[in-house]
């Protein structure tokens, strides 16, 4: 549960801050499991280039440090489409690249759903495309880990079988064609649904309020 003071999202504050506000509960209050969660979650964003990023640009304007977080976000989707279309899969440092950036969007996703930062009134359409940028990465990412091993009942072909089993996985349909077939396997599968039930959160956390919003401005203009 949230206190009532709510996070100033446009105000940069340094990352060990953020850390030691959720270390003395500043603004979440919580205990146990899930401040040991947090805890976790802001601390894991050391690890990933993200928050150097946001360091280094922490004197720009709002608006610059929003740009430069955007080109991060769509060079990220970019990676695993441009090893899928090369079939560049094979190479074992862009692999491991890749799995790199898809843990760092992975715990970023649950960073938002249990450290929220975002402004609900402002940027809402931003936030949902940046969102929807951060699921197609996920898709092609996991698309090629599928490529690069041997999980499923027949070998993929090409970066479009790839893509094909990510996609109809990520969005949890599973025509019978492509499957599993060994514990690798089923455990990646698991995985990306579960991703895809927490960017499902998500886009309901920000279209839920925004919908109450415009139903309570539309009766009261009806009155």
């Amino acid at each position: 549960m949230q206190n009532s003071g709510k996070l100033d999202p446009h105000k940069h504050t340094h990352h060990f801050t953020k850390i030691q506000n959720v270390w003395d509960s500043a603004h979440y209050a919580d205990f146990g499991i899930e401040r040991l969660l947090r805890l976790f979650l802001v601390g894991s964003k050391i690890l990933f280039p993200g928050i150097y990023i946001e360091y280094l640009t922490k004197s720009s304007s709002l608006y610059k440090r929003k740009l430069v977080g955007e080109f991060y976000v769509i060079f990220k989707t970019l990676v695993p489409f441009f090893m899928l279309y090369f079939s560049l899969w094979n190479h074992m440092w862009l692999y491991i690249f890749n799995i790199y950036l898809l843990i760092e969007t992975f715990l970023y996703i649950f960073h938002k759903i249990f450290l929220p930062e975002h402004d609900q009134s402002k940027m809402i359409n931003r936030s949902i495309i940046l969102l929807f940028f951060n699921f197609i990465e996920v898709i092609a990412s996991f698309g090629v880990i599928y490529a690069a091993g041997n999980y499923l009942n027949q070998p993929i072909q090409g970066w479009i079988d790839a893509l094909y089993f990510s996609f109809i996985t990520g969005v949890t349909i599973g025509y019978g064609d492509f499957y599993p077939v060994n514990e690798n396997g089923k455990i990646l599968v698991m995985l990306q649904i579960l991703s895809t039930m927490a960017f499902l959160f998500l886009f309901f956390n920000f279209f839920g309020p925004r919908s109450g919003e415009k139903f309570s401005q539309h009766q009261e203009s009806s009155k």
